[in-house]
C-alpha cells in the first residue's frame, strides 16, 4: 500500500492556508498606505504584504484580524516548509544523487524557515530595520535552495524534470524582485512599483511550491 508522506501533505496545505489567510487579512485590513495613511482598506497594488502584520496601521488603528491572518500565513508556511525541505531530500535520496547540492539544500532550506519567521515576529511600524534584513535574507536563501531542488529533481528518476524546471521560476523571479528592492523607485515617492512586484514574486513562490508539492504527493510515495 502506498502513502503520501505528511511532509508533503503539509507544504500543500500551507500554501493553499497561505493564501487563504493573508487574503482574510487583506479582506480586514483598515487602511492605510505609504503615501495616504487614510486610505480605506487594503490596496493591492499600493500596499506591502508586510503591512498586514504591522502592529498598527499608517493611520493608527488596530487590526487583529489582518495581524493574525499574516502571521498564522507566515509562521505555518515556515514549519511546513522545514518539515517539507528533510523529507523532500530523504525521499529522494539527494545526498546519493548530488552532495553538493545536498547540504545546499539542507543548509538553505533549514535556514529559509527561520528568516520566514523572523519576518512575521519583527512587525514592520517597530523593528523596520530589523524586518527588512529578515526580508532580504529570506528571499535570497530561495535562490540556493530553489535552484539545488531544480538540480536534484532533474538528476532523480521519479520526479518529472517539470518540477524542477518549474523551481527555476523562483531563481530568477527572486532575483528580479532583488533588484528592484535595491534599484527600484523608492515606495515613499512611487507606491505602487515595489508594492505589485512583491505581489507577483510572493504569489509566483506559492505557486511553485504548491505544484512542487503536489508533485511530490503524486510521484514520492511511501510503500507500507
Amino acid at each position: 500500500m502506498k502513502k503520501i508522506p505528511f511532509a508533503f501533505q503539509l507544504l500543500f496545505f500551507s500554501c493553499l492556508l497561505f493564501l487563504v489567510a493573508t487574503g482574510v487579512a487583506m479582506l480586514f485590513f483598515p487602511g492605510g498606505t505609504i503615501l495616504d495613511h487614510h486610505t480605506k482598506g487594503y490596496s493591492f497594488f499600493n500596499n506591502f504584504f508586510s503591512e498586514l502584520g504591522r502592529w498598527r496601521t499608517h493611520n493608527g488603528d488596530t487590526k487583529w484580524v489582518s495581524f493574525f491572518g499574516f502571521e498564522i500565513a507566515l509562521v505555518f508556511h515556515s514549519i511546513a516548509m522545514f518539515v517539507f525541505n528533510l523529507k523532500f531530500l530523504e525521499a529522494t535520496e539527494s545526498k546519493k544523487l548530488s552532495k553538493v547540492a545536498y547540504y545546499t539544500a539542507l543548509v538553505s532550506g533549514s535556514t529559509f524557515p527561520f528568516l520566514l519567521t523572523g519576518i512575521a515576529f519583527t512587525p514592520c511600524d517597530l523593528y523596520l530595520r530589523y524586518h527588512m534584513d529578515f526580508v532580504y535574507a529570506a528571499f535570497g536563501m530561495l535562490i540556493p535552495l530553489s535552484f539545488a531542488y531544480t538540480l536534484l529533481i532533474r538528476q532523480h528518476h521519479l520526479l518529472p524534470n517539470k518540477y524542477g524546471n518549474t523551481m527555476l521560476v523562483i531563481v530568477f523571479a527572486i532575483a528580479i524582485y532583488i533588484l528592484i528592492m535595491l534599484f527600484g523607485p523608492d515606495p515613499h515617492k512611487v507606491g505602487y512599483i515595489q508594492q505589485t512586484a512583491q505581489k507577483i514574486i510572493v504569489y509566483s513562490m506559492i505557486g511553485c511550491l504548491l505544484y512542487l508539492a503536489d508533485g511530490c504527493r503524486k510521484y514520492l510515495h511511501i510503500t507500507e
